[in-house]
């Protein structure tokens, strides 16, 4: 297959994922179906495509399409975990229960398919075996969101509250706005007598706005051309929590895509200050510097981010770009040719970004050769 089809196929895909992070769950399945199209008998593709209709609680279409993979997929353990999540979406909590099984034995510590057990176990009845699976699964990830949220629902209808509480706390301790888990520590307050604290818990899950959520939904919107409305989605995660250095960061990004550098440097800066140790946030910081002509603010930025991670090619190769500007050809230099030594990790940047990046380094390489060689 050429290149360009594995490109199109890829960019597909990650679009169709960015509608259903949305909600646009048809334009995900028909930008799903345009990749399939291309490459009709990709496993990898069907799955999405059967994800795309769990994401929509189109549990009966995910598993058609899931149990015709059984046998011709990989990763088995995520497959028989959304098989498990389809059968526990239309009510088959005891298939749900064998799918879950299944993953596990091909990956016993797999904490997805412990905390569908769990969640299985749970909706049975059957509440010690679901606590014991739920500890396995905190035991392997102690931060696990569904994890906690679903041995706190355990404790509570088995009347453990004060135990429910301290679970649904630890949640909100890093998703202070998870209004899922507001609404179960409030009916866990109410059973203590605690009206208050109930009442407060509940108004604020009827009230709050899951900073997650709509931070995930910038950027999924971002991804799809919609920076405005990613802009928006970004503002309101950043209203229920302004010390959310992430969704800084992403605003950042999105301002500078349509042009607004000034609110794009103060969302930066204030990234950087809620988490020094961004190295991404440094370097498009000093991008952001760059275009409003603040060359030597932005070389601090450069070397902030290079300080982090002495192999950012970006940041090498950004740093030696101001540097030419600054008509300082010979430092410039050696940051293009330190930059082309370090190839990233492909997880951070994707293989086409990279070959941007040497292209426009070696341009720059042998534009300066010319200048020194002059």
């Amino acid at each position: 297959m050429p290149d360009s089809t594995k490109k199109q196929i890829r960019e597909l895909e990650i679009d169709a994922i960015s509608y259903s992070k949305i909600g646009h769950h048809s334009k995900a399945e028909s930008t799903i179906k345009k990749a399939l199209e291309l490459k009709p008998r990709s496993n990898h593709l069907n799955h999405e495509l059967a994800k795309i209709h769990l994401r929509s609680k189109q549990y009966e279409k995910a598993l058609e399409i899931l149990l015709t993979l059984s046998n011709k997929t990989k990763n088995r353990e995520i497959l028989f975990k959304d098989i498990g999540l389809s059968y526990f979406g239309m009510g088959k909590l005891e298939k749900a229960l064998e799918a879950s099984d299944v993953s596990l034995s091909e990956k016993q510590d797999y904490v997805e398919a412990l905390a569908l057990k769990g969640k299985s176990l749970r909706e049975l009845e059957r509440y010690d075996e679901a606590l014991v699976v739920l500890d396995k699964a905190l035991s392997k990830d102690s931060k696990h969101r569904d994890a906690l949220y679903q041995k706190g629902k355990v404790l509570y209808i088995i009347g453990e509250n004060r135990e429910a509480l301290d679970l649904f706390n630890e949640v909100l301790d890093f998703r202070p706005r998870d209004t899922e888990v507001l609404a179960a520590k409030g009916m866990a307050h109410d059973q203590l007598g605690e009206f208050k604290d109930a009442s407060d818990s509940l108004k604020r899950s009827l009230s709050v706005e899951d900073e997650v959520v709509y931070n995930d939904r910038g950027v999924a919107l971002g991804r799809l051309g919609y920076n405005h409305k990613a802009i928006d989605s970004y503002r309101r995660a950043l209203a229920s929590n302004p010390k959310y250095a992430v969704c800084w960061f992403n605003l950042g990004k999105a301002l500078f895509r349509v042009g607004d550098l000034n609110e794009a440097l103060n969302a930066f800066k204030r990234s950087t200050e809620l988490n020094p140790k961004n190295r991404s946030a440094w370097n498009n910081r000093g991008v952001t510097l760059r275009q409003l002509n603040k060359l030597e603010e932005s070389l601090d930025c450069y070397d902030r981010a290079i300080k982090l991670r002495t192999d950012y090619s970006w940041a090498w190769h950004n740093k030696g770009y101001v540097l030419e500007l600054l008509d300082r050809p010979r430092e410039a230099l050696e940051c293009y040719e330190t930059a082309l030594e370090h190839k990233p990790d492909f997880l951070e940047h994707g293989v086409d970004e990279w070959d941007r990046l040497k292209k426009d380094t070696q341009k720059a390489i042998d534009r300066i050769e010319k200048v020194i060689g002059d």
